[in-house]
């Protein structure tokens, strides 16, 4: 072999140092884009859940808002014509 080609323990070392390190700060790396991923499912169950109240808001108002206007004035019909004009 010649005097280039050859490789020493010290080499061999350096090296593994050098991927230590790097495997190192991918594990770092993936440990942090687990805990960013962890705060977006948050964020999302948050946002679901007001929606999900938002919802059932809506749709209780639109039960009782037209309960109560027939309460209110059961002669007040909405999308018929039987208004009378006095005075004609």
């Amino acid at each position: 072999m010649a005097d280039g080609d050859s490789v020493s323990h010290r080499d061999i070392y350096h090296k593994l140092g050098i991927l230590e390190g790097k495997f190192d700060s991918v594990l770092l790396q993936l440990g942090e884009r687990r805990d960013d991923m962890a705060g977006v499912f948050t964020r999302l169950r948050s946002v679901e859940f007001r929606v999900a109240v938002g919802v059932g808001i809506a749709i209780g108002a639109s039960v009782i808002i037209p309960l109560l206007f027939n309460a209110a004035n059961p002669r007040v019909s909405i999308g018929q014509e039987n208004v009378r004009i006095e005075g004609r």
